[in-house]
């Protein structure tokens, strides 16, 4: 008998992170079309089919941007006071609604409207760039949807969130004001409704890869030293941010949509802001005092159009064309390894071609989109029969996207008897909520993920998605090594690394109220306008506990001391902290290129190293508080990019 209830086990959650898509003239007809009030629409005409659009409709779900923010670059026909290039600042409008062919903005742009194809048209520099927070990476077979059961909107939300025992989704809220007025009794008067609140998020994984802690602290560099047989160049610098680059015309049809690029730039760049660096770079080693890095980077294709490629995560980095060299690694291509050096893993638990990661904290964190489907039964997005209304065969999926998610804290601990275990908490800035359903003719419009049925369902796909075959196992307990000051702590009975973010969402007055009543069928209530507009990083802050056996009172003693631990001071790696894990090989112990994850601590202080004598006149036991001013962490493993 069909469930007629939604059940836990055949909920399914991805995430992506966020990106930018910038459009310009030659992508489309594009048009300034009409300003009505405080909106403007931005139109779509002609039949131009692309990864952007098809027959020049937009291939964004609908209403899936709104909340997202616009900036405009002109050297064409757009009004100067529209542009950021033109030097007096320029305006960043917010999306109220995009339905396919429109794209609806607000304030109203300055530049005059045509209903007709006119002088309103982007012409030669007219370009329009959707900022990355808030917007999830574009999807390019996103088509309409127009046939109850054959869902075809979707964004490219297929990233495996991890080994999960937990998660809490950040639930919609409204803020509720309640007004007491004098004379009229003890009773509320008035309500009214105020913010809405996408807060609370939560998960906790057992870390099979570092990847999330990338979302925690900010920053990933990457080192690989494999050629390919597929290399390109890029045709002209690339500035910070950018999610559209041009590749030289002779080699870019050497990259296709799917393929991940390594933009291999021999410019450094410090990864402190702590202290004063020292000008050793980063070799790809596990340990060592480094303070800065060379700005590799690698990005996977989403997109591409004639000579330009889109991205799926904004470049951290500026690259110039005198330094910089693509490799391209065709995930696509697994059987011609040697030539395009997909990173695998064998029956041995051993990697061909690993990938490096160096994660670290400097000004900014990456923002990500978590995807989240519901159902009755387990048919996925085309097998649902909305048109059923509840009868047996319709799944009555509940399909939601949290957009604009920033983690706020995360603690990363083990302990003797368990894997090594990551909580994330995060806030969502908005939530868009599939509601085709609720139309007069029901139907399912977003096609929602389902990680191992249509998505990691193939060796390749989960490479792709960050699972690759033989890469599931998480780090477990007997995998650590732990190394304080210089020393290898051998009996160690747990420890915890907690961080924040100091994350803090911000509501504003933008020009984006809405009269009207909110409807039932919105997929972001209101425009957007009373959610989140606003998340902004602050300062960071970190410590340490580590539960130890107490074999000599050594760290008792630097404690009360006040022994300062630091590279910076003594300019040496000896005082560094190394928390190790490694993956073990199959009939071995360890591996040249098995998985493996490192967090080095550079500058810290022991506050607390407690001797105490036990009530149960056994082991002693010292739960050392350690108190880190930054970390970094490295770590090898298949996956491309976090």
């Amino acid at each position: 008998m069909p469930s007629t209830v939604y059940k836990g086990d055949i909920a399914e959650v991805t995430f992506a992170p966020e990106t930018g898509l910038t459009i310009k003239h030659t992508d489309a007809t594009v048009q300034v079309y009409a300003t009505t009030g405080n909106t403007t629409e931005i139109r779509f005409l002609g039949t131009t089919t692309n990864n952007i659009l098809k027959s020049s409709r937009f291939r964004f779900p609908v209403n899936m941007l709104v909340g997202s923010q616009v900036v405009f670059e002109t050297g064409g026909n757009l009004n100067n006071g529209d542009a950021a290039n033109q030097g007096n600042g320029g305006k960043t409008f917010t999306i109220t609604k995009n339905d396919g062919i429109s794209i609806f903005i607000t304030p109203a742009m300055a530049s005059t409207a045509h209903n007709t194809a006119g002088t309103s048209a982007f012409a030669s520099n007219d370009v329009m760039h959707i900022l990355p927070y808030k917007t999830p990476p574009i999807d390019k077979d996103s088509d309409k949807t127009t046939v109850a059961g054959n869902a075809e909107e979707s964004c490219k939300i297929d990233q495996f969130l991890g080994i999960a025992s937990a998660i809490t989704l950040p639930e919609t809220k409204m803020d509720l004001k309640r007004y007491h007025v004098v004379g009229l009794g003890r009773d509320t008067s008035i309500q009214v409704p105020g913010k809405i609140i996408t807060e609370g998020g939560s998960f906790e994984v057992n870390m099979h890869t570092a990847r999330w802690l990338k979302y925690c602290l900010g920053n990933e560099l990457i080192h690989s030293t494999e050629s390919s047989n597929s290399n390109t160049a890029l045709d002209s610098a690339t500035a910070v941010g950018a999610s559209r680059i041009t590749l030289a015309s002779a080699s870019s049809s050497n990259v296709a949509v799917g393929d991940y690029i390594e933009i291999r730039d021999t410019a450094t760049t410090s990864i402190v802001s702590d202290h004063e660096e020292n000008a050793t770079s980063w070799s790809g080693a596990f340990s060592g005092d480094f303070d800065r890095a060379e700005t590799h980077e690698c990005r996977r294709v989403i997109g591409k159009i004639s000579h330009d490629i889109l991205l799926d995560e904004p470049l951290k980095y500026s690259h110039a064309t005198s330094t910089t060299t693509i490799i391209v690694r065709k995930v696509s291509s697994p059987t011609d390894i040697a030539n395009t050096k997909v990173a695998a893993i064998s029956a041995t638990s051993q990697i061909t071609f690993p990938v490096k990661h160096l994660l670290f904290s400097k000004s900014i964190l990456p923002s990500f989109c978590l995807e989240v489907s519901q159902r009755r039964i387990d048919v996925d997005s085309d097998g649902s029969r909305p048109d059923l209304n509840g009868a047996p065969g319709d799944s009555k999926e509940l399909t939601r996207v949290y957009r604009g998610c920033k983690v706020t804290d995360f603690s990363m601990t083990t302990d003797n008897d368990a894997a090594l275990r990551l909580s994330v908490n995060f806030n969502s800035a908005l939530c868009y909520t599939d509601t085709g359903r609720l139309e007069g003719t029901p139907l399912t419009r977003y096609a929602a993920h389902r990680m191992f049925d249509d998505t990691a369902n193939t060796e390749v796909n989960r490479i792709v998605s960050g699972i690759g075959k033989g890469t599931q196992k998480p780090f477990m307990f007997y995998n650590g090594n732990i190394k304080l000051a210089g020393q290898n702590v051998a009996q160690v009975f747990s420890f915890t690394l907690n961080g924040t973010t100091g994350m803090v969402g911000h509501h504003t007055i933008n020009s984006t109220s809405q009269a009207t009543a909110g409807a039932t069928t919105d997929q972001v209530p209101f425009g957007g306008s009373r959610n989140v507009s606003l998340m902004v990083e602050g300062q960071t802050t970190y410590d340490m506990t580590m539960e130890i056996a107490v074999d000599d009172p050594i760290f008792f003693h630097k404690m009360r001391t006040g022994q300062e631990f630091s590279t910076t001071s003594s300019g040496s790696a000896a005082n560094q902290i190394l928390l190790e894990f490694e993956k073990n090989l199959i009939g071995g112990t360890s591996a040249a290129n098995s998985e493996k994850m490192v967090i080095i601590i550079d500058d810290y202080y022991i506050v607390e190293a407690p001797i105490q004598i036990p009530e149960d006149k056994g082991i002693v036991k010292s739960t050392l508080r350690i108190m880190p001013k930054a970390i970094k962490v490295v770590a090898r493993d298949t996956i491309p990019k976090y």
